[in-house]
């Protein structure tokens, strides 16, 4: 295992955090200021232990509780580092913990100081694999000499105790073992406005464009299946297709035609000038051709025509292999209906769970046949997460409806929904994540329509709809309405937009979604995080490869201060902001800080703000146990300065002879050499670039990896 040597700073004896709460330093053969009790006949075995740990871990205390004695609380392990608390203040203790030998027994977490009656407690049950647990109290009154204490409450029972800090003040807290559901991206819609775009100077357009696909490193995008495609039928054959009688007026670039809106021109501009390309390509179709439905339009509601099944799918594949052979466009989804839900005038299909389910069944035949079996069908689409008052209406009650027939279950590969209904910020999220069976949730358009509103006050919209969808709702891509359109009297709902005069607008929605669409990427997940105490949104994602953590905070109310995690890995981090304040525009700040091996920060959160806090996680630190070579308890070398700047001292134990090697955290080995005798042993620094190395100290019988920061 690999011994981390981490140095705290601390500006006083006794102030927090408290001393070795890491619980990685070893003296005397055991956890430094740390000390385990067994008192009034209680009989316990305590050790360290160095297997199955949590992810950064080296050590753990290992609590075998024999026997309880007297009064049942006579075993336990307490903190020798006395603190300094502040009264009326709030502090929150955090640890991971674990049993073996039950499937849950209790531990009792204690504070107190030397003054009277300040002994405060919590009973808390523990279960049999690491978990992250907290217990927040206020103190009456202010001293320097409190403690930390666990009481363990079960006899034979095995306690695991790791990583205990007592946080101060407000606090949130990030736990990346938890980890959920996978994001596939960011985007918004090019519906209804390409026309509008393409009629401007071609500079004008260019900024636009650059900025909705360049600057927001979006991945997904969603355009029209329009319903004239096909305007009559090409015959009466739903399995042989006459595509001369299809017309594609409205994907084609001629001005000359008023029907045509460069759909085909818009897509491959934003492919072009994407960084990072687009994973998926979203066709939406909001109605059939009206030959095709009830009422004989595309708009005014209306569905399909009895036994029309096969006649839509024959259109919809049309589309989805003209837009190949024509454009060389490969759309990655297709979805039959737009808020078959919601009664509207404007061009619209209105059809029930069941008529939709009779779509998807022979739209994912028709695909299978068409060999497109790779293009996703999304459904239902629907204007609302949720509607408990309503069993028809909503995308909760239209897939709780649907999925009663597995094959429609089986046939949806993604479960869409929109948020307009939900202006007050209430639906409840949790109730379509359970309907979607563990299918990817995406919202595929969001808005707070004919917005007026530039300001932080209208992004909040945003910023809710994407932490609630991600914390309770299983989304895995959320996409605002449209990228682009001319702002007017009648307010404005896109990403970006533009004045009567040619003036690009970019409103705090449009900062505040860069939180989301340039720091979160395809294959990141979702993982726990919570406040503790405090009036803030909080959210937290881990990258695949586990190097970055993004921790996302949202303050609508007042001005507060909070305490936050510094996971573990962690050695550097970033901070980004958007606000009311003008210069506030996805803004990086060098405002937090923290020593190498603290496990939390401060940091202040004015009104109405989002705030992004990106941590780089040292690779190796996540990956600890998996070292071959395991270190032996009480290290074979201790290395100072650290973080370093030009040179590193290793002094030693004992003089020996050691094999000395420098490594990359990669595992590169960078320089390798023999110290024989030495008491110490100098190791030069200042050609490396700033970052986290290891040396490997290794002698005849054992081996020591110590973690250094080269600044």
């Amino acid at each position: 295992m690999i011994n981390l040597i981490s140095v705290f700073q601390l500006t006083s004896q006794n102030q927090l955090p408290i001393e070795n709460g890491e619980m990685e330093s070893i003296e005397n053969g055991f956890f430094s200021h740390w000390q385990t009790q067994a008192n009034n006949g209680g009989n316990a075995n305590f050790s360290i232990t160095t297997n199955n740990l949590i992810p950064g871990s080296t050590k753990a205390l290992k609590s075998e509780i024999i026997s309880l004695g007297d009064n049942n609380y006579d075993i336990s392990t307490s903190s020798q580092y006395n603190f300094e608390v502040i009264a009326g203040q709030k502090y929150t203790v955090s640890f991971y913990a674990k049993i073996d030998g039950a499937s849950s027994r209790q531990l009792k977490v204690i504070f107190r100081s030397e003054i009277d009656n300040s002994f405060q407690g919590q009973n808390i049950w523990i279960t049999d694999s690491w978990q992250r647990y907290t217990h927040t109290f206020t103190v009456n009154e202010s001293g320097n000499s409190n403690q930390l204490k666990f009481w363990f409450l079960n006899d034979g029972v095995t306690y695991y105790l790791d990583e205990i800090s007592v946080i101060p003040g407000n606090y949130v807290n990030i736990t990346p073992m938890n980890t959920h559901q996978s994001i596939d991206g960011f985007g918004a819609g090019i519906k209804r406005r390409t026309e509008d775009l393409y009629n401007l100077e071609d500079d004008l357009r260019n900024q636009i464009e650059a900025y909705c696909f360049q600057d927001l490193e979006v991945n997904m995008i969603r355009f029209f299946v329009y319903h004239d495609l096909e305007p009559s039928n090409d015959n009466n054959d739903p399995y042989v297709l006459d595509d001369s009688q299809l017309d594609w007026t409205r994907y084609d670039s001629d001005p000359n035609q008023s029907r045509t809106r460069y759909v085909a021109e818009a897509l491959q501009n934003a492919f072009s000038l994407s960084n990072n390309g687009f994973d998926h390509v979203i066709g939406n179709c909001n109605s059939a051709p009206g030959w095709l439905k009830t009422n004989g339009q595309h708009n005014n509601g209306g569905t399909l025509i009895s036994g029309g099944e096969s006649e839509y799918s024959e259109f919809l594949i049309a589309f989805l292999q003209g837009m190949k052979s024509r454009y060389n466009i490969d759309v990655t989804a297709i979805s039959p209906t737009n808020e078959p839900d919601y009664e509207v005038s404007y061009e619209s299909m209105n059809t029930s769970p069941s008529e939709l389910s009779s779509i998807i069944l022979n739209l994912n035949g028709r695909l299978t046949s068409a060999e497109l079996d790779h293009v996703k069908i999304i459904s239902p689409e629907c204007f609302r997460v949720e509607n408990s008052n309503n069993n028809s209406n909503s995308t909760t009650n239209y897939i709780n409806s649907m999925f009663t027939n597995p094959s429609v279950e089986a046939a949806v590969d993604v479960v869409a929904t929109h948020t307009y209904a939900d202006a007050q910020h209430n639906a409840n999220w949790n109730s379509l994540k359970l309907a979607a069976q563990n299918k990817p949730v995406w919202v595929t358009e969001s808005a707070n329509l004919n917005s007026t509103d530039q300001s932080m006050t209208d992004a909040a919209n945003y910023i809710k709809w994407m932490l609630r969808g991600f914390n309770e709702g299983g989304m895995t891509a959320y996409m605002m309405h449209l990228f682009y359109e001319e702002a007017d009297a009648g307010g404005y709902s896109s990403l970006v937009a533009w004045d009567e005069n040619g003036t690009i607008i970019l409103p705090k929605r449009y900062h505040a979604f860069k939180h989301f669409s340039n720091l979160i990427k395809k294959g990141y997940r979702v993982i726990d995080s919570q406040t503790i105490e405090g009036d803030i949104m909080v959210g937290s994602f881990i990258s695949p490869d586990q190097t970055k953590i993004i921790l996302q905070l949202f303050n609508e109310g007042n001005s507060q201060d909070f305490s936050i995690d510094v996971p573990i890995g962690a050695t550097n981090v970033s901070h980004y902001v958007t606000s009311n304040t003008e210069n506030n525009n996805f803004s990086i700040y060098n405002d937090i800080s923290f020593d190498i091996g603290s496990r939390y920060t401060s940091i202040n959160i004015p009104p109405m703000s989002l705030h992004s806090v990106i941590y780089t996680i040292d690779p190796s630190a996540l990956s600890i146990n998996d070292i071959e070579n395991k270190s032996q308890l009480t290290p074979l070398a201790t290395a100072y300065p650290n973080p370093t700047k030009n040179k590193l001292t290793l002094k030693f134990h004992e003089e020996a002879e050691y094999l000395i090697t420098l490594f990359q955290p990669d595992g590169g080995k960078i320089y390798e050499t023999t110290s024989i005798n030495k008491h110490t042993q100098e190791i030069k620094t200042s050609a490396l670039s700033e970052g986290v190395y290891f040396i490997k100290i290794k002698s005849k019988s054992s081996n020591t990896v110590i973690k250094f920061i080269k600044n």
